[in-house]
Formats: C-alpha cells, sequence, structure tokens
C-alpha cells in the first residue's frame, strides 16, 4: 500500500518533491492540488504560469493533479482548467457548493474524475447537523450524476465518516490528523459502527471512554492521562506530538481498509487501484508534519 500524501502548491511552491518522495522510500501516491481553498482563505493569489510550471517540474511523481479553480467565478475556473490541459497537464475539474449542476453534468460527460469542493466551511466543528443534512443531500445528487457516466468523485477536505460511509467516493483528503498535536483533538476510528470517534484527550472521562480505541491504534490511555503528557517543557513533549498524530493516521489507514472493503469503487483509469484512498494533506513545513506519517510509513502500514 502506498504512501497517500497531498501536497498542494501554495504550500509546497519551494518543496523538493524528490527529496520528500526519497524519505518514504519512493512509493508515494502523490495527489497535487493547487491549494485554491487555502490561498482563498488568506487573501493570497495564485499565479496560473507559476502553477503550470510546478506541475511541470515535479509531474513525474503526481498520481493526480487538480485545476486551479477560482472559487466563486466557475468562467475563471473552466478558462484556467483549459489552459492547464493546453500545458499537458490533464488536470482534472473541481465542482464547488453552491453552482448549478449542470456544470457538473458537463465535467463528467468529459471527465472520468472530478472533486467536489467548496465544503470545508460548512463541515467545520459547530457549523450544526443541518448544514450537514444539506450536504448530504447534495453529495447524493452529485453521485447519481456522476453514476450516468461512469464517473467518479474525490472529495476535498472531507473525511467525515458519514459522508464517506454511505457514499462511494474514490478518494478524500484531509489534514484532521495533525490536530491532536495542534488543538488536542484526537480522531479514531470505530470499526464496529464505520465512524471517526473525535475527542479532546484533555478531558479524562472521553479517553477512558475510548480506551480501547487508542490501544487498538498503538497508545495506552494511562500515558495520555498522565499530567504531564504533550505539556511543553518536557523532555518527551516532541516524541509525544508525534506519537499522538501516529495514532491518528493508523486510524485512517485503517478507515481506508474498512471503507475500500466496503465501497471497492473502480479506479478512474480502469486500473486496479480500487477506492476509497484517505490522502494526508501536508501543509507547512513538510519535515514536521511529515515525522509521524514516515513512523507510520515504516511499519508498513501504509
Amino acid at each position: 500500500m502506498s504512501v497517500r500524501v497531498l501536497v498542494s502548491y501554495h504550500y509546497h511552491r519551494d518543496t523538493d518533491l524528490d527529496d520528500l518522495v526519497a524519505w518514504f522510500g519512493g512509493d508515494v501516491d502523490l495527489f497535487a492540488d493547487s491549494g485554491a481553498y487555502s490561498a482563498y482563505a488568506s487573501g493570497a493569489v495564485i499565479d496560473l504560469d507559476a502553477y503550470s510550471a510546478w506541475l511541470n517540474r515535479w509531474g513525474h511523481l503526481f498520481t493526480v493533479a487538480s485545476n486551479l479553480d477560482v472559487i466563486g467565478d466557475p468562467l475563471a475556473s473552466a478558462r484556467n482548467h483549459r489552459q492547464l490541459n493546453a500545458d499537458g497537464h490533464g488536470v482534472f475539474p473541481v465542482f464547488h457548493l453552491g453552482e448549478p449542476f449542470r456544470l457538473l453534468e458537463g465535467m463528467c460527460e468529459s471527465y472520468k474524475f472530478v472533486a467536489l469542493g467548496g465544503l470545508v466551511p460548512y463541515l467545520a466543528s459547530g457549523s450544526g447537523n443541518s448544514n450537514r443534512a444539506q450536504i448530504m443531500r447534495w453529495m447524493v445528487r452529485a453521485h447519481l450524476i456522476a453514476k450516468k457516466t461512469g464517473t467518479v468523485l474525490h472529495a476535498f477536505g472531507c473525511t467525515g465518516s458519514l459522508f464517506l460511509r454511505d457514499l462511494p467516493f474514490y478518494s478524500a483528503d484531509s489534514s484532521s490528523y495533525m490536530f491532536a498535536r495542534k488543538r488536542c483533538l484526537i480522531y479514531l476510528w470505530d470499526p464496529r459502527d464505520r465512524v471517526i470517534r473525535s475527542f479532546h484527550f484533555r478531558e479524562q472521562k472521553l479517553v477512558r471512554r475510548h480506551a480501547h480505541l487508542l490501544r487498538r491504534y498503538g497508545m495506552e490511555p494511562g500515558r495520555v492521562l498522565h499530567p504531564d503528557f504533550m505539556v511543553n517543557g518536557t523532555d518527551h513533549f516532541d516524541e509525544d506530538r508525534v506519537e499522538v498524530t501516529a495514532v491518528c493516521l493508523r486510524s485512517y489507514v485503517a478507515m481506508e481498509e474498512s471503507l475500500r472493503a466496503r465501497h471497492n469503487v473502480p479506479a478512474p483509469d480502469s486500473g486496479q487501484d480500487t477506492g476509497t484512498k484517505i490522502y494526508f494533506v501536508n501543509i507547512n513545513d513538510a519535515y514536521v508534519d511529515m515525522e509521524p506519517l514516515i513512523r507510520v510509513a515504516r511499519e508498513g502500514l501504509l
């Protein structure tokens, strides 16, 4: 099983991706993203020619590559898509929440792989169940459209297990595996109910409630409950951060295996690599974020 990593131009325009891939021993399923949403959220602008040059420089590493979509402007997204394909990159289109479904119908008539985007603000913690119910209806309609042409779908920024459990996505991505070391939030796949159990590991009752899942993915609950676990300034702080992230990674690996067995989505290129596949988003410093992923990869789990 390859290591699945999503890298975006927005964060990795200056990263030596050959070097990054070498850290994993070369077996990497590398997903190239423009980082359009991250740029949009921070007020940055991505230059189309620069993105095209980046795709050209590292194209030998990428399994798939996304369009430079312009959130809120489907005509600009379509122009970018035409230009990048004219440049020879074969990028896939992105359909955004709120856009008319006739656009998705046109994408699916021309492409076997399409991404659904614009979901992150509506999936954020505290956004409410009504948003999630609305998004589920939107996703169901998108899948019905894609099914007519045999197109498979990717979900940007979405590893919400209820969506992925109930709908046959070919792939999805998320950075939430890093929330443990950044926000003290831990995400553990519960194979019995096929859901992600998320909780704040400073809350002892929740740690005890999910102790069996912590053990399943390689961490003793007593370690998490210790008063100096992941306390900055301790001599084991860095190791705690790596290990708690690795626990989440092992959990998502189990999630992928479970979802693939459940959905077994054919690859868009008629290859043998069926889905649902989970890509781990790498942001900021490549090697700080990658250390837990490299550890889990070397365990032979990825």
